[in-house]
């Protein structure tokens, strides 16, 4: 995860523009800076909002049309004059979560990565809405994530019972795309008489019922449903146990 710097405007985990995408992760410390100044190329002149306040009290906005009750103008050159609200509509950034003018601190990533900009208090987790305490996030299909919901929306939770957390390192990856921490990919018979599980750790494994066991035990449960099939009580299940291989990555490699 890299850092992000302090800059005037910038952008935020894994999770690119294409769903998957895992080379897009990264994480900074939170920072921002003023907004533009008036004055640019097509130079906007600020006038006085106590100078000539009746000759200018009917003035209209170009953009809006509105009257300018408030007295507070812009006068563009080349005619006309804008109000506050279509100024800051027109020339300062939006925030990408609120979609409103970034007047003051705006946050965005050092490395672009993440496109766009938000105010200091709209940059937070997509999902969630969580803020990021320890200033890191990740970005997921554009977006500022947490880690555990960047690794959700990425698939790679650990998908054991007991543990359902991230994966950031070696994953070990089922034929059907669960994905595991190595350690937690067991072996998942449980003898019925002790309760006792097998908890073998698994690289080919067999496969019955949706069940992950070790060459030992799928003889067992192969056994047990037969049986239970030839007194009627497992009317219709597959006792084929299939052969499953699998395959080892990085997630951490893959960004």
């Amino acid at each position: 995860m890299r850092s992000l710097t302090s800059h005037a405007q910038r952008d935020s985990s894994t999770l690119g523009g294409t769903i998957g995408r895992r080379g897009a992760t990264i994480s900074g410390a939170i920072g921002g800076s003023s907004p533009p100044e008036k004055s640019r190329k097509d130079r906007l002149s600020e006038e006085s909002s106590t100078s000539g306040l009746a000759k200018h009290r009917d003035l209209k906005c170009r953009r809006c049309t509105n009257v300018i009750e408030d007295q507070r103008w812009i006068r563009v050159e080349g005619g006309g004059v804008l109000c506050d609200k279509c100024w800051k509509s027109m020339y300062l950034p939006k925030c990408r979560r609120c979609n409103l003018a970034i007047e003051k601190q705006a946050v965005s990533s050092s490395d672009g990565q993440l496109k766009g900009k938000y105010h200091r208090e709209c940059f937070n987790c997509h999902r969630c809405h969580k803020p990021f305490p320890d200033k890191t996030f990740y970005v997921f299909d554009g977006k500022p994530f947490c880690d555990y919901h960047y690794h959700e929306a990425n698939n790679s939770l650990c998908a054991a019972p007991d543990c359902g957390q991230p994966i950031e390192g070696p994953c070990a990856v089922l034929h059907a795309g669960e994905r595991y921490h190595p350690d937690h990919l067991t072996c998942d018979y449980e003898d019925e008489g002790s309760g006792k599980r097998c908890h073998e750790r698994l690289v080919d494994y067999w496969e019955i019922e949706g069940r992950l066991l070790c060459d030992r035990h799928v003889r067992v449960v192969e056994q047990d449903l037969m049986g239970a099939d030839l007194h009627g009580g497992g009317i219709g299940a597959d006792l084929r146990a299939m052969k499953r291989k699998t395959q080892f990555i990085d997630i951490a490699g893959l960004r």
